[in-house]
Protein backbone atom coordinates (compact mmCIF):
# COMPACT_ATOMS: atom_id res chain seq x y z
CA UNK A 1 0.00 0.00 0.00
CA UNK A 2 2.79 2.67 0.71
CA UNK A 3 4.44 1.77 -2.60
CA UNK A 4 1.12 2.62 -4.32
CA UNK A 5 0.90 6.21 -2.48
CA UNK A 6 4.23 7.04 -3.30
CA UNK A 7 3.51 6.42 -6.87
CA UNK A 8 0.41 8.85 -6.96
CA UNK A 9 1.78 11.72 -4.47
CA UNK A 10 2.75 14.57 -5.73
CA UNK A 11 5.77 14.15 -4.65
CA UNK A 12 7.40 10.73 -3.41
CA UNK A 13 9.20 10.88 -0.35
CA UNK A 14 12.22 8.92 0.36
CA UNK A 15 13.75 10.41 3.42
CA UNK A 16 14.10 12.95 5.55
CA UNK A 17 17.15 14.68 5.19
CA UNK A 18 17.15 16.95 8.37
CA UNK A 19 14.94 19.40 11.02
CA UNK A 20 15.78 22.95 10.93
CA UNK A 21 16.13 24.82 14.17
CA UNK A 22 15.93 28.37 14.26
CA UNK A 23 17.89 29.68 16.89
CA UNK A 24 19.13 33.36 18.36
CA UNK A 25 22.78 32.29 19.29
CA UNK A 26 24.58 29.65 17.69
CA UNK A 27 27.54 28.79 19.73
CA UNK A 28 25.08 29.15 23.02
CA UNK A 29 22.75 26.14 21.17
CA UNK A 30 25.71 24.36 20.29
CA UNK A 31 26.95 24.13 23.65
CA UNK A 32 23.83 23.40 24.39
CA UNK A 33 23.50 19.91 22.36
CA UNK A 34 26.69 18.91 23.44
CA UNK A 35 26.12 19.42 26.90
CA UNK A 36 22.76 17.82 27.27
CA UNK A 37 23.15 15.00 24.51
CA UNK A 38 26.91 14.64 23.99
CA UNK A 39 26.03 16.04 20.06
CA UNK A 40 29.14 17.54 17.89
CA UNK A 41 28.27 19.75 15.86
CA UNK A 42 30.14 20.59 12.38
CA UNK A 43 31.72 23.46 11.36
CA UNK A 44 30.09 26.62 10.96
CA UNK A 45 29.43 28.01 7.82
CA UNK A 46 28.24 31.53 6.38
CA UNK A 47 25.59 31.23 3.76
CA UNK A 48 25.10 34.54 2.51
CA UNK A 49 22.04 34.39 0.06
CA UNK A 50 20.06 33.09 2.78
CA UNK A 51 20.45 35.62 5.61
CA UNK A 52 22.42 32.63 8.24
CA UNK A 53 25.03 31.22 10.12
CA UNK A 54 24.46 27.32 10.04
CA UNK A 55 25.80 24.24 11.87
CA UNK A 56 24.81 20.69 11.47
CA UNK A 57 24.19 18.29 14.67
CA UNK A 58 23.49 14.39 13.17
CA UNK A 59 22.16 11.82 14.79
CA UNK A 60 21.31 8.57 13.60
CA UNK A 61 20.43 9.28 9.73
CA UNK A 62 18.91 12.80 10.58
CA UNK A 63 20.58 15.94 11.09
CA UNK A 64 19.66 19.24 12.65
CA UNK A 65 20.31 22.09 11.34
CA UNK A 66 21.04 24.91 13.72
CA UNK A 67 20.31 28.25 12.00
CA UNK A 68 21.24 32.01 13.38
CA UNK A 69 20.11 35.26 11.44
CA UNK A 70 22.74 37.37 9.97
CA UNK A 71 20.92 40.39 9.61
CA UNK A 72 17.34 41.90 9.87
CA UNK A 73 16.73 40.71 6.74
CA UNK A 74 16.87 37.26 6.99
CA UNK A 75 13.74 34.79 7.63
CA UNK A 76 15.02 33.41 10.32
CA UNK A 77 14.90 37.05 11.98
CA UNK A 78 11.59 37.26 11.39
CA UNK A 79 10.58 33.44 12.65
CA UNK A 80 12.60 34.59 15.95
CA UNK A 81 10.67 37.63 16.32
CA UNK A 82 7.82 35.39 16.63
CA UNK A 83 9.46 33.31 18.77
CA UNK A 84 12.48 34.62 20.28
CA UNK A 85 13.85 31.51 22.08
CA UNK A 86 13.83 29.65 19.02
CA UNK A 87 12.39 26.70 17.51
CA UNK A 88 11.64 24.02 14.63
CA UNK A 89 11.46 26.42 11.55
CA UNK A 90 11.09 23.56 9.19
CA UNK A 91 12.16 20.07 8.03
CA UNK A 92 13.27 18.33 4.59
CA UNK A 93 11.56 16.15 2.83
CA UNK A 94 14.18 14.71 0.01
CA UNK A 95 12.42 13.37 -3.41
CA UNK A 96 14.14 11.90 -6.42
CA UNK A 97 13.39 14.29 -9.07
CA UNK A 98 13.39 17.92 -7.62
CA UNK A 99 11.73 19.02 -10.96
CA UNK A 100 9.00 17.26 -11.49
CA UNK A 101 7.62 16.92 -8.11
CA UNK A 102 8.13 21.49 -8.62
CA UNK A 103 5.82 20.93 -11.67
CA UNK A 104 3.60 18.42 -9.58
CA UNK A 105 3.35 20.89 -6.82
CA UNK A 106 2.17 23.89 -9.00
CA UNK A 107 -0.23 22.38 -11.81
CA UNK A 108 -2.03 20.89 -8.65
CA UNK A 109 -2.26 24.41 -6.96
CA UNK A 110 0.26 23.81 -3.89
CA UNK A 111 1.15 27.10 -2.43
CA UNK A 112 5.13 27.07 -3.00
CA UNK A 113 7.79 29.72 -2.11
CA UNK A 114 10.06 29.69 -4.42
CA UNK A 115 11.50 27.91 -7.48
CA UNK A 116 14.03 25.05 -7.09
CA UNK A 117 17.05 27.04 -6.27
CA UNK A 118 20.46 25.79 -5.43
CA UNK A 119 21.29 25.61 -1.76
CA UNK A 120 24.48 26.15 0.16
CA UNK A 121 25.16 22.45 -0.63
CA UNK A 122 25.05 22.61 -4.12
CA UNK A 123 21.28 20.69 -4.30
CA UNK A 124 17.77 22.05 -5.79
CA UNK A 125 15.10 22.57 -3.12
CA UNK A 126 12.12 24.51 -2.69
CA UNK A 127 9.80 25.15 0.04
CA UNK A 128 6.07 24.48 0.43
CA UNK A 129 4.38 26.80 2.52
CA UNK A 130 2.97 25.75 6.15
CA UNK A 131 -0.57 26.29 4.95
CA UNK A 132 -0.64 22.85 2.82
CA UNK A 133 0.90 20.79 5.29
CA UNK A 134 -0.63 21.86 8.59
CA UNK A 135 1.31 24.59 9.80
CA UNK A 136 4.95 23.21 9.24
CA UNK A 137 7.17 24.80 6.90
CA UNK A 138 8.65 21.97 4.29
CA UNK A 139 11.98 21.91 2.50
CA UNK A 140 11.37 19.96 -0.23
CA UNK A 141 14.89 18.86 -1.61
CA UNK A 142 17.15 16.48 -3.95
CA UNK A 143 19.25 13.58 -2.97
CA UNK A 144 22.90 14.27 -2.56
CA UNK A 145 24.79 12.78 -5.03
CA UNK A 146 26.73 9.80 -4.69
CA UNK A 147 30.17 10.01 -4.16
Amino acid sequence: MNEELKEESLIPAIEIDHIGHAVPNLEIAINNYQRIFGMLASDIKVVEQQGIRIAYLSLGNVKIELMEPLNDKSPINKFLARNPKGGIHHYCIVTNDINSSYDRSVSNQLNVLNKPTKGHHGRNLYFIHPSETNGALIEIEEPAKKQ
